[in-house]
């Protein structure tokens, strides 16, 4: 497929894809650049070039040589930028500052008890996110390219392009545009994104192997999921993609705070949890903070507490019923759990399993199963903001000089 672009936009496009070819590896050379990109030598050696000046790459010594020159060899600099990234729950939030490779200088998690009524729990998120921003800032090191940019992760529907908040379900805010909310506050851009979104392009990212093809899954309060199709995150048209908590496992199941029935979220969620609970014999844990309720269940059942055991394992196979939907329907190479309740991963990851073994078709039955970062949302709407703004241009495909 043939391209129509003028020389500065190739240029920049160029630029990037050397970039990225760079943090891709540990170290590499201008000869390995112009061989992967198909970029000739002299293009290579002049945007290597330029990426050297702006402090983005550096020259490290001399590699092997196989005939002729030693190459000079090549690392990208982690250190030239930050970003701010910020997991808002609705029990809690968790606030990092990463470098461009995601390596988390500075992480603050706080409960969050705000107003039911929309406008005041829009105008107390604000005020809040001002305040853990302010404070991410002082901890952030200079740099080249200081700070990137700030992302924002959120447990509802989002439109990641408008950075408008359709809706949180478990909130009651629909139709709000925070990115402008927030960047009347900032010089810097501000991104908004899904929860599961984040997670899953943190666990892309972080992935050793060449996985090109992910399912996030984000379990707390809520259930989403956040897909990645050929290294790329799929949003859908309008932003929509991923709401497979709000799919029907059970036609005439119980309402959902969507207005569904039946959804996943009412059968894999921290609220499904407490039922399955009383529905075993137990009690809900009496705790001081809302937040850290699963860590409250987990210590029951950790301490051979049979009903809050047999909620666990209710949850993970719930949770496995929608994950196999998911295989069926997406056949990824990699499935990670994160969220709240991944926490009790000794419990539920091995019903998940069980489950995929008789629900999954075929190959489906062997994806890799793996509990993500603990903090990957946060980590994730960070890295989002790197990508946005050091590598906003695809890395696939070559390019001619």
């Amino acid at each position: 497929m043939t391209i129509n672009v003028d020389a500065a936009e190739m240029r920049r496009i160029n630029l990037a894809t050397v970039l990225g070819v760079i943090r891709g590896k540990r170290t590499t050379s201008r000869i390995d650049i112009s061989q992967i990109t198909g970029l000739n030598k002299a293009t290579v050696s002049y945007l290597v070039d330029e990426l050297i000046q702006e402090q983005l790459v550096q020259e490290i010594g001399y590699g092997s040589s196989s005939g002729g020159r030693k190459p000079v060899l090549l690392k990208f600099n982690a250190n030239a930028a930050y970003a701010i990234g910020i997991d808002i729950q609705i029990t809690h939030m968790t606030t990092v500052v990463s470098n461009t490779r995601g390596e988390v200088l500075y992480r603050q998690t706080k409960p969050l008890a705000l107003d039911g009524r929309t406008s005041l729990y829009q105008e107390r998120l604000v005020d809040l996110i001002l305040v853990e921003v302010a404070a991410a800032m002082k901890a952030t090191p200079p740099s080249p390219h200081g700070l990137a940019g700030i992302g924002v992760a959120l447990p509802g529907i989002v439109n990641f392009s408008a950075g408008t908040v359709y809706y949180l379900p478990n909130a009651s805010v629909s139709d709000w545009n925070l990115q402008a909310a927030l960047g009347q506050h900032f010089e810097v851009p501000v991104f908004i994104d899904n929860d599961a979104n984040c997670g899953a392009w943190c666990e892309f990212q972080h992935r050793n192997s060449r996985v090109q093809n992910l399912v996030h899954i984000n379990a707390g309060v809520g259930v989403g999921a956040g897909v990645i199709v050929n290294g790329q995150l799929y949003r859908g048209k309008d932003g929509l993609a991923g709401e497979f908590g709000h799919m029907t496992i059970a036609a005439l199941g119980r309402e959902c705070s969507c207005g569904n029935y039946g959804c996943w979220e009412e059968y894999a969620s921290e609220r499904s949890l407490l039922r399955y609970i009383r529905e075993s014999g137990g009690e809900k844990p009496g705790t001081a903070s809302e937040w850290s309720i699963v860590e409250q269940i987990l210590y029951e059942a950790q301490h051979d507490n049979r009903a809050y055991i047999r909620a666990f394992h209710t949850l993970g196979e719930y949770l496995g019923v929608g994950i196999a939907n998911i295989l069926n329907g997406l056949n990824p190479e990699q499935v990670t759990i994160g969220g709240m309740l991944s926490r009790a991963a000794t419990f539920i990851l091995p019903e998940i399993e069980r489950v995929l073994q008789h629900r999954a078709i075929l190959l489906n039955k062997s994806t890799s199963l793996s509990i993500a970062n603990a903090n990957a949302v946060a980590i994730g709407a960070a890295e989002i903001v790197i990508d946005q703004t050091l590598f906003s241009y695809p890395k696939q495909g070559s390019f001619d000089s």
